[in-house]
């Protein structure tokens, strides 16, 4: 985790130096100019001016001052808990450690613990699931780095979960990777529920699928990344229109957007401003596989073949084969789907 630790007092810098130390991953030490002298530390004369320059920089941030500096000082900066960096706020006397923002999804909760235990401060942690002693479904998004969907619905759930509410954890099993999601569920105290008990009664639901499901009660959904889609487009198709097309055919196979692990298409498309722009949106990879590559996978899975598009590009099918070629599959989810000028396919990512 990459930490900066600010101080603006002596003390401040001579715990911050600690924490350098002590902490594991990589932490930067910022001191305010004429307050402290600290080895390898980088100095700042506002601190309002530094922060807007490393807010986003870090995955956590660590202060060691006043709490109500802190927040008058990131305010500015402050998105959402998907974005946020964890802001944990120690006094300068070590004796208190204080999760501010982003405890869940950004770490502070984490973070917070860790620092208690290495300096032995007393950890303050507000977060009204963490109190109640009950899992939230942020904090198994978090270990198992997967996506939240609807994130306004996550409000609701953990609101459920503070009140004594009954939510029941339901797990799709025809996911891969069972192993490890069992695992991190477990450390979380998480029993997991056959999806085909959904209707039983409960004031709310966590799911985690690929797949749409109806819940009767108010839910969220933990989307794995589990979906190669291949696509193929005309030249200058725009973001727009592959993003589109890629939602069309997911909505009418019961697919999330959320559940993408890659974009594949051919090497031919390497510069095609649209897909580009398409994987920089959806946040996944990009993978482009040459003739030969798509040529080998057409061969084997005994792919259909579009006279147009071999003679375009050499080969005759582009959003199949890079879709199984991306995912490392044998197997296509989707066939081949043709909406306007672009092309899609889905295979189940390893």
């Amino acid at each position: 985790m990459r930490l900066a630790a600010i101080a603006v007092t002596k003390r401040g810098g001579a715990l911050a130096a600690r924490l350098a130390r002590e902490l594991p991953g990589t932490v930067t030490v910022y001191v305010k100019a004429g307050r402290a002298a600290v080895d390898g530390a980088e100095e700042f004369d506002s601190l309002g001016e530094l922060i807007g320059r490393i807010f986003d920089r870090y995955e956590g941030l660590i202060f060691i001052m006043a709490t109500g500096i802190v927040v008058r000082v990131i305010a500015p900066h402050i998105r959402d808990k998907r974005h946020d960096p964890a802001v944990v706020v120690l006094g300068d006397d070590g004796h208190h450690v204080i999760s501010l923002l982003s405890g869940h999804l950004g770490g502070a909760n984490a973070l917070t613990i860790q620092i208690s235990r290495t300096i032995g401060a007393e950890a303050v942690i507000t977060t009204a699931t963490d109190l109640a002693q009950r899992p939230a479904p942020d904090v198994l998004a978090k270990q198992l780095d997967f996506a939240l969907e609807p994130f306004a619905q996550l409000k609701t759930v953990n609101a459920v979960i503070a009140n004594d509410g009954v939510v029941k954890y339901f797990l799709d099993d025809t996911l891969p990777g069972q192993a490890a999601i069992r695992t991190a569920a477990a450390e979380l105290g998480i029993c997991w529920e056959s999806l085909a008990q959904l209707a039983q009664p409960m004031d709310a639901a966590v799911i985690l699928s690929d797949k749409l499901w109806n819940a009767p009660v108010p839910h969220i959904y933990i989307r794995p990344p589990v979906l190669a889609v291949g696509v193929g487009c005309r030249r200058g198709t725009t973001a727009q229109e592959i993003r589109q097309a890629i939602e069309q055919v997911l909505t009418e196979n019961g697919r999330s957007l959320c559940s993408i692990a890659v974009l594949g298409s051919s090497v031919v498309k390497a510069d095609e401003a649209g897909l580009l722009e398409t994987g920089t949106a959806l946040q996944v990879p990009l993978r482009f596989f040459n003739n030969d590559e798509l040529q080998d996978t057409i061969d084997q899975q005994g792919l259909g073949i579009s006279s147009f598009v071999k003679q375009e590009i050499g080969v005759g099918n582009v959003c199949e084969a890079a879709a199984l070629l991306a995912g490392q599959s044998d197997k296509l989810l989707v066939h081949k789907q043709k909406i306007g000028r672009v092309t899609v396919a889905l295979a189940l990512s390893k």
